[in-house]
């Protein structure tokens, strides 16, 4: 039998993967706490005892997402392997992470964002501290050779933003070729940025 705490942390991981299914499937504009109720099956009381306003839940949400979005990067890059090319692994995990449902349903908040300036308040604070995870994890996966580089910092941050860009411009392909160039340029990119750096410091 479930002790109460169990029953009470299941009930919440549903409501949250019930809202992100929601987000993926109809788009923030398909996504409130009836809607959630109703296709979690759940009470309305039982909704609001967890989170009483959309706003709160997306805060959890967030948050949620991000744990998905983690657990889904691990397990691509060891799917890959640890004998990898560490860019190719880390560019490969994280770009495969963006095209499942948790990072698709990130991308429609911040996509409602632009014209809803209370969501936009809430996604800015729960994103800050996301942030920090996501830094954590794309850290893990490039290795400490690579973190420990002086340009490392700049590298990790124009890869966010890059694979963000392709993911979002993802609907609009018809190929996947653009895309699998883009990642091998940015490979080399990368692998350029270390070598230059190297060599200026070897000076």
């Amino acid at each position: 039998m479930p002790t109460r705490e169990q029953q009470r942390t299941a009930t919440r991981t549903r409501i949250l993967d019930t809202a992100t299914h929601l987000l993926v499937e109809r788009g923030y504009a398909g996504l409130s706490t009836v809607a959630v109720q109703e296709a979690a099956g759940l009470s309305r009381g039982a909704l609001l005892h967890h989170f009483p306003t959309i706003h709160t839940l997306i805060a959890a949400l967030v948050e949620h997402l991000v744990q998905l979005n983690e657990l889904a990067a691990r397990e691509a890059a060891e799917t890959i392997g640890a004998s990898a090319d560490p860019v190719d692994r880390t560019l490969t995990a994280l770009l495969e992470t963006m095209t499942r449902p948790p990072a698709q349903a990130e991308l429609e908040l911040w996509a409602a964002a632009r014209t809803d300036p209370a969501l936009a308040t809430v996604l800015r604070d729960s994103e800050r501290r996301a942030g920090r995870d996501l830094d954590r994890v794309i850290d893990t996966l490039f290795g400490q050779e690579i973190t420990t580089h002086s340009r490392y910092p700049a590298i990790r941050d124009l890869t966010i933003a890059m694979l963000r860009g392709v993911t979002a411009a993802r609907p609009l392909r018809t190929s996947a070729q653009t895309e699998a160039r883009t990642i091998h340029y940015w490979a080399d990119t990368i692998r350029t940025l270390l070598t230059t750096d190297a060599a200026v410091d070897s000076r």
